[in-house]
């Protein structure tokens, strides 16, 4: 049987900048509070936000906070894609970037991450001082290979990018990444700033995250399941489940059988006085 790879999405998908002036975080503020209505508009929640010492608020894919001295925002998705430019050339810093690349698998390969961490464990005998490998698996197919340790400056996920959606009851979600699987470079201290001012100015960004995180995992003793160019059939932006849809599901999952069992035993305007819909 013949074995293909599409590359769904390679892009820049997270950003965390901070504004150290109070020109640039104004104007931060006012960029994500632009941001934020939009994703409100498509169903987002606004919640509270705290992350050393800032406090804000979080909507959708966009996070905010300030405290004295300055403001910190956090872009995820293709909103980080898109406005790295933009938050890069006001920022004071960056602290952290993640490169990620999701491929599509024909057929799949439920056993990927177990791959790759019996790869990387054979590399890193050879390699004592290599990134250590942990790989994490649940009954439902979920799986996922860290590489590195979480405070350090280059840290690599493998993930099955569907059955996490399905593990969050996000159906689109599920249904758009089957036989995905998700690679994630997060990049922090110095190397994020780096990236973040490279960036922008690259032409080919596809291309460009694709090849470097194939290289940077083939540098730690994996073979990536996908090629270091080619083969992609890229479908950004796609948003995942909002708030609004998650609020709505947990009516129908949750809410409705309660109200099918009052209409049985309740009149329709005791009903109506009950739930607050008699206006």
């Amino acid at each position: 049987m013949q074995s293909s790879t599409t590359v769904l999405e390679s892009q820049l998908d997270w950003l965390t900048a901070s504004f150290h002036t109070r020109e640039s975080a104004d104007h931060a503020k006012a960029d994500c509070d632009r941001w934020a209505r939009s994703e409100v508009a498509d169903g987002a929640q606004v919640k509270p936000f705290r992350l050393s010492g800032y406090e804000g608020w979080t909507a959708g894919r966009v996070r905010f906070g300030q405290r004295l001295g300055g403001a910190l925002v956090q872009l995820s998705g293709d909103l980080a894609e898109r406005h790295v430019a933009q938050l890069a050339a006001r920022a004071t810093n960056v602290s952290r970037v993640d490169l990620a690349v999701t491929v599509r698998l024909d057929p799949p390969r439920p056993d990927l991450a177990r791959v790759h961490f019996d790869d990387a464990l054979q590399y890193r005998k050879v390699h004592p001082a290599s990134a250590r490998p942990l790989l994490t698996q649940d009954g439902d197919g979920g799986a996922t290979l860290y590489l590195g340790g979480r405070a350090s400056n280059w840290y690599l996920r493998v993930y099955n990018k569907g059955a996490e959606c399905l593990e969050n009851h996000d159906l689109p979600g599920a249904e758009h990444y089957a036989d995905c699987w998700r690679y994630e470079l997060e990049v922090k201290g110095p190397d994020a700033l780096r990236q973040a001012d490279l960036y922008p100015a690259i032409v080919d960004r596809p291309g460009y995250v694709q090849a470097y995180v194939h290289q940077w995992a083939e540098n730690h003793g994996l073979v990536p399941a996908f090629p270091y160019t080619g083969d992609q059939k890229l479908e950004p932006g796609f948003r995942r489940r909002s708030d609004r849809e998650s609020r709505l599901r947990w009516l129908a999952e949750s809410v409705r059988p309660a109200v099918e069992w009052l209409r049985e035993s309740t009149d329709r305007d005791a009903l109506a006085e009950l739930l607050g819909l008699s206006d």
